[in-house]
């Protein structure tokens, strides 16, 4: 059996809706509930492609104002396994409507911040959001 590896980049997107209420954007594709991330292309610095595919997988504009680190897996695809690294970032919202990739993605929308950890569906993902929350408790966004 082959192996591969990928190297993907994507964010965690905040924002406060108009009660002043933390959300966070979150994707679907089929019935997986994740955050938008994507393959970086070579050469690109890995920031650039997190906030390029946040932008093109939903339509949104963010700035990063924090690195979350990184998680891996792996999965097969054919006779081929893949170990995909990804590369997470918090990012603040700063524009644009929520338009989905169509050819990529099912739904986007920024759903309350305490409904999240039961949305996501994969265990990375929740990883990932734990390290966002205690981040975003650093910047002073939550309360612990």
């Amino acid at each position: 059996m082959e192996t591969k590896w990928e190297f993907s980049a994507g964010g965690v997107v905040f924002r406060r809706d108009e009660n002043g209420e933390l959300e966070i954007l979150l994707i679907r594709v089929k019935n997986r509930w994740s955050f938008p991330k994507g393959n970086i292309e070579r050469g690109e610095p890995k920031d650039q492609a997190a906030l390029r595919e946040v932008k093109e997988e939903t339509g949104v504009d963010a700035e990063i104002v924090d690195y979350l680190g990184e998680v891996d897996y792996w999965y097969s695809m054919g006779l081929t396994r893949i170990h995909k690294f990804v590369y997470y970032y918090l990012m603040k919202y700063t524009g644009g409507d929520i338009v989905p990739q169509k050819e990529e993605i099912d739904e986007a929308k920024f759903i309350p911040i305490n409904e999240v950890k039961k949305t996501l569906s994969y265990e990375t993902d929740q990883e990932i959001f734990n390290r966002a929350l205690r981040s975003l408790e650093k910047l002073g966004e939550i309360n612990g």
